[in-house]
């Protein structure tokens, strides 16, 4: 199973942090974090929406790091891709492979706005729903056939959401995807996370997997959850 090493993450993230720019984990990088297998190598941060063009202007600062060779030789901007494409990226070692840059309007909007002190992440400054990517009491161990898990050494000071909070992204992600090609991918990934749901939804979600609810029934009951958060 491809994974991106933990130190190359960081190093994009000392990146960010360096011009100013707090960042968080996101996309495939953040679900093998939290055991999830995925065949996928690719590296997206979520970042303040004011400081996308700062994050975009830093990053070539990589060497490792190539302008994007454009539409029809890149799948990060194919017309059939199923998840929302990066506002901005680069490709690593001039390969498929990318570094993306999300606003946090289109992923973690139900968070408060990420703060500049976060560009210098500790951990005594880590606002509860965020998470060091080396932090072991939170994020599981490497287990065979899972995600990569927790980054090895804990001196990498990259953030990362809780799983809960990923959780509620992609329900969230897939309640505005709805009708969408975007939509089906929130949907694999609720079924991986489904551990971290909680009633009410853990039962309306059990009633879908069981063919007792439609999806569309199943949408409208997250909806309503949601509405109440």
């Amino acid at each position: 199973m491809p994974t991106i090493a933990d130190d190359f993450v960081a190093s994009i993230a000392r990146i960010l942090n360096s011009a100013k720019v707090p960042c968080v984990i996101w996309g495939h990088c953040l679900l093998t974090l939290h055991g999830v297998p995925t065949i996928v190598d690719l590296l997206d941060f979520v970042v303040p929406d004011h400081l996308l063009a700062a994050g975009a202007k830093a990053l070539p600062q990589s060497s490792r790091l190539a302008k994007c060779p454009g539409r029809g030789k890149c799948s990060s901007i194919a017309e059939d891709r199923r998840t929302r494409p990066p506002a901005f990226h680069m490709h690593i070692d001039g390969k498929g492979c990318t570094v993306g840059l999300y606003p946090q309007s289109e992923t973690l909007w139900f968070l408060p706005p990420l703060e500049e002190s976060l560009s210098t992440p500790t951990r005594s400054n880590i606002p509860a729903p965020y998470v060091l990517a080396s932090d072991k009491t939170a994020l599981p161990c490497w287990r065979p056939g899972r995600g990569a898990g927790a980054f090895k050494t804990e001196e990498h000071m990259v953030l990362a959401v809780r799983a809960h909070v990923l959780l509620e992204a992609f329900l969230r992600i897939y309640e505005r995807d709805m009708g969408t090609q975007y939509q089906s991918f929130a949907m694999v990934m609720i079924c991986y996370m489904e551990d971290q749901l909680l009633d009410p939804l853990d039962k309306s979600f059990r009633r879908l997997k069981g063919d007792d609810v439609s999806t569309r029934q199943w949408a409208s009951e997250l909806r309503q959850a949601l509405r109440g958060h």
